[in-house]
């Protein structure tokens, strides 16, 4: 089955501090691609979790985090930048695995009156 070349979803995050200050917010992104694996297998999900897990640390790395106050803010950010994708991850495992039981042919239709 030929894969789309394409797939990404955005892991999005602002620092606990910036959410507090909404006029300070400093919203950061990086998309996230997965063009390349097998959704439908656990290394497929388990190899996207982890580009999640790697994206959400650079998004919400400081460039110093000394103080215990900005690595709680750090932490902050990456629990909220985790709970923004797993749905993401969630739709996008789904939607791979129903286009490839379409893809399949795997399909029942029933008609009646």
């Amino acid at each position: 089955m030929a894969t789309p070349k394409l797939f990404s979803l955005t892991v999005l995050a602002a620092s606990a501090l910036a959410i507090s200050t909404p006029a300070m917010a400093d919203w950061k992104h990086k998309e996230v691609q997965f063009g390349d694996l097998d959704l439908s297998s656990a290394s497929g999900q388990k190899r996207l979790a982890s580009r999640v897990k790697r994206a959400v640390t650079q998004v919400c790395a400081t460039p110093r985090a000394f103080t215990l106050a900005e690595r709680a803010d750090q932490i902050k950010c990456e629990q909220n930048a985790m709970a923004n994708a797993k749905p993401k991850v969630s739709r996008a495992i789904a939607a791979y695995m129903e286009n490839r039981r379409l893809a399949s042919g795997d399909i029942n239709v029933v008609a009646g009156n």
